[in-house]
């Protein structure tokens, strides 16, 4: 690594090299009109840094100085220490390369952790403007470096459990837009972050440099400005009292003629600008973008840009429906959501996406909302666009296959790991809770979160690659056939045929079901379960037939009726299990599923016309996106399959843990211990006393109170917009998401959990929430799907391309519309519900 290099040089756009903003810059100025300059890299910093860090670690190791003294030492250590000769003699020699000398420069700090997973360094190191000569360069680099180790800063490092000395810092040197008091400077967002408006620029200005702006202490413009046709929609002009203007010896206040405090620094023209430098920075870095930017002499500049990685959210249902379509107890969502936005962002980064500092999910009146905003900034990342055509996608090709490489080691890797999750997972299910205490409980009831945060980790890199691989298989698709429908016709072929372990456990579930069929004693005995003694019933009717169930409960009985660990597992409620056999039974041989074997042969017939019909330079590229689309599909089901294992160690253990509230009169029975929220759950087992258990008590009845309340309504689909679950007004028909191909007439049936399973009626249409593959029982017996929530990926679309069943998935508020009895159309390819009777 070298100590300095200038701005434009390509290596430069590392982080290891340049820190966060500087390699920000450095990427920038390769197409967008960046000022050029000179970066000090982080190897420069460990030059300067190395000779003081055995005094610097004797001043952190001092356990009695509070750390505002820490950091005021080691800052006064740093201001004096000299400048390593190699850096002074290099900066000279590149300072006069670039003509640079006695030129106006800022100074500006770039540090390493910047754009770190759930970090905001930004703007919390020191900027210096207006620097000229080489002494004051020095002395304000040092100055740079000092932030380093403000006492905010070092908080901030604390909180994020990130060591000291692991920060290090790179140093932007950058010619200084002399922007005059009849100038203006500012920020702009490619999106609006404050009122979360994906269709608006925000921009914030002043007369001067931008720093009044970014500082955030005077009053500034503000102006919202249409994305599309770049009109000004909105503007707020502030009482603007003074400009910070460049002067020889660096920067200083200008008071404003009072004329002018009240003037617009910016025209309407100007506007237009700044929203298209905002937009053409996103489109460079393919992702929302907050640039500072700034005019001199008629000219725009981009001064910097960084990810718009934080929005106001708008909460809706659509993302959530699906995952969680009941309430959640509060103990449960505590403990999934920190694992959950841990997943999130090591998956975008996995990905190559910046992180998402804020929530994904939240819980609003214990059910669970995405934030649509989020998922929008998100969406559509992989490189469609380079699919247009088929001279653009040939061209691409090497640059999507090195920047996708990572696609192709997800699933290695992800099996790699597994064994250790399952090992553990079976370590915990024998490990000994009678005797342990509650704090000892509550240890083992957090070591199971974080076994399952840990393996959790890459979870949702799944579930979006296999999302992002749909989407480019279709656009390829899309390439190959004039009209839509045989594209989609083509991709159902293609993909309908995979692998899942979904598919094995209900095949097992049939073989099951064909026993029950042939022994019509033992088919009586199941018709009249009685949950709480069917298990020993059915040992004594049929030992064979109970020797096979209890063996397939201890394979796959960590399924779950519920993504909540307060319900049921299979294994906890065999009987359910036994009613989805019961369903099957009913059934003919023939009804198992729709020619498996000429679904293959179509499968395969159809990839093979498709490569073939492909450019020779085209065919592996494409075979590779049908396998990978495949492999996916097994993966994102084998994922979700093996996370519910943590059900029986978690249930397990907050049932001990329930048991022994109880006994003391915290709780009336023990699974009341989901009812908790997490930290007041741990603040009383700590205290152990009357006084904390008393509270508990109430806070748990209080929260199970709500709960109960909100399993008797239907959730409003954007959260405070009542207005919003009537989407589908139409008397006739309804609009949703095509889930699977085929049209079908009959009658509907409301299915709202495991407890409407046994009434279901042969070929009747289902209508649920969502499903999962605890109701496939009910796909055998259905001749079409309706579910309010989901969409092509989801449980229910493809189970039903699996069975060939017409299927529309996310109809908002279909629960409330049709009646049992009612007669409907379902168009699963164009995904249109007509409401016949």
């Amino acid at each position: 690594m070298e100590l300095i290099y200038k701005i434009n040089e390509p290596i430069a756009s590392e982080v290891s090299i340049s820190g966060g903003k500087g390699a920000s810059l450095a990427k920038t100025i390769q197409s967008l009109p960046v000022p050029d300059g000179l970066i000090l890299s982080c190897q420069a910093y460990q030059l300067f840094i190395t000779p003081l860090l055995s005094e610097i670690n004797c001043l952190l190791s001092e356990k009695k100085q509070e750390i505002e003294a820490v950091s005021k030492n080691i800052r006064h250590l740093i201001l004096q220490a000299s400048m390593p000769e190699d850096l002074i003699h290099s900066l000279s020699s590149r300072l006069n390369e670039l003509q640079l000398n006695n030129t106006a420069l800022a100074v500006r700090s770039s540090g390493t952790l910047e754009d770190m997973p759930g970090a905001a360094f930004a703007g919390q190191h020191d900027t210096v403007l207006g620097v000229k000569t080489l002494p004051n360069l020095l002395d304000a680099i040092r100055q740079c470096y000092a932030s380093l180790w403000h006492t905010h800063v070092m908080l901030y490092r604390q909180h994020l459990n990130l060591p000291h000395t692991q920060a290090s810092m790179a140093v932007v040197l950058q010619r200084m837009i002399n922007v005059q008091e009849n100038e203006a400077a500012g920020v702009a967002f490619s999106v609006d972050p404050v009122q979360g408006s994906l269709s608006t620029v925000l921009i914030n200005a002043a007369f001067g440099l931008g720093e009044t702006v970014v500082a955030g202490e005077d009053p500034v413009d503000e102006f919202l400005i249409d994305r599309k046709s770049f009109a000004l929609k909105q503007e707020t002009i502030a009482q603007k009292i003074n400009a910070i203007v460049m002067v020889d010896n660096g920067t200083k206040i200008l008071p404003l003629a009072s004329a002018q405090q009240s003037m617009s620094s910016l025209t309407a023209e100007q506007c237009k600008q700044v929203a298209e430098l905002a937009i053409s920075a996103e489109r460079y870095f393919d992702f929302p973008q907050d640039i500072e930017w700034a005019f001199h002499d008629g000219k725009l500049w981009l001064l910097q840009s960084r990810n718009v990685t934080q929005i106001a959210p708008i909460w809706t249902r659509e993302e959530s429906a699906e995952r969680f379509p009941n309430p959640i107890t509060p103990l449960t969502w505590d403990m999934c959501e920190a694992g959950f936005h841990s997943s999130l962002n090591f998956s975008l980064n996995l990905m190559g996406l910046p992180s998402f500092n804020g929530k994904w999910f939240g819980m609003q009146d214990y059910y669970i909302y995405g934030n649509q905003n989020a998922v929008s900034l998100y969406s559509n990342r992989l490189p469609t666009s380079m699919m247009n055509d088929l001279p653009t996608l040939l061209k691409s090709l090497p640059e999507i296959a090195q920047k996708f490489s990572w696609v192709q080691e997800l699933p290695i890797t992800w099996m790699r790991d597994l064994d250790k999750y399952l090992i553990s997972i079976g370590a915990l299910m024998n490990e000994p809770l009678q005797d342990k205490s509650l704090p000892q409980l509550w240890d083992y009831v957090q070591r199971i979160n974080k076994l399952g945060a840990d393996y959790f980790l890459p979870n949702i890199a799944i579930s979006l690659t296999q999302r992002s691989l749909y989407s480019a298989l279709m656009a390829l698709l899309k390439l190959f056939f004039k009209e839509e429908k045989y594209a989609h016709t083509a991709f159902d072929n293609l993909i309908a045929m995979s692998e899942t372990k979904t598919g094995q456990v209900n095949a097992e579930l049939w073989t099951l079901s064909r026993y029950v069929r042939q022994h019509p004693q033992l088919l009586k005995l199941i018709t009249s379960i009685v949950p709480e003694s069917i298990m020993q019933e059915i040992e004594v009717c049929d030992p064979h037939f109970h020797q096979q169930f209890t063996l397939f409960l201890a394979n796959h009985g960590h399924r779950e009726l519920d993504f909540d660990a307060y319900h049921p597992t299979w294994l906890d409620a065999p009987h359910i299990v036994l009613t989805q056999i019961k369903a099957m039974a009913d059934l003919a041989d023939d009804k198992q599923t729709d020619d498996p074997l000429g679904k293959k042969i179509l499968q395969s017939e159809t990839e093979f016309s498709i490569i073939s019909d492909a450019p020779e330079e085209l065919r592996f590229f494409l075979q590779e996106i049908i396998r990978l689309a495949r492999v996916y599909t097994a993966l994102d089901d084998l994922e979700h399959y093996q996370t519910t294992r943590l059900a029986l160690p978690m249930r397990r253990g907050l049932k001990a843990l329930g048991e022994r509230l109880v006994i003391r009169s915290v709780l009336d029975c023990p699974m009341d211990i989901y009812f908790a929220n997490e930290k007041p759950l741990a603040d009383a087992i700590l205290a152990d006393n009357p006084t904390e258990w008393n509270q508990l008590r109430h806070h748990i009845y209080q929260n199970k109170a709500g709960y109960l309340k909100a399993k008797s309504v239907t959730p409003q689909w954007i959260y405070g917009e009542d207005s919003c679950n009537a989407l589908n007004t139409n008397e006739h028909q309804l609009k949703g998401l095509a889930g699977s191909a085929g049209i079908v007439e009959g009658e509907v049936y409301l299915v709202y959990g495991p407890e409407n399973f046994a009434e279901f009626p042969q070929n009747a249409i289902l209508v649920a929430r969502t499903t999962n593959p605890a109701w496939t029982a009910l796909f055998y017996r259905a001749s079409g799907i309706i579910t309010e929530s989901g969409g092509p990926l989801s449980h229910g679309a493809v189970t039903a391309r699996e069975l060939g069943l017409p299927a529309v998935m996310g109809v908002r508020n279909i629960l409330n519309i049709l009646k049992n009895g009612q007669k409907v159309k379902v168009d699963g390819q164009k995904g249109i519900i007509e409401i016949l009777s």
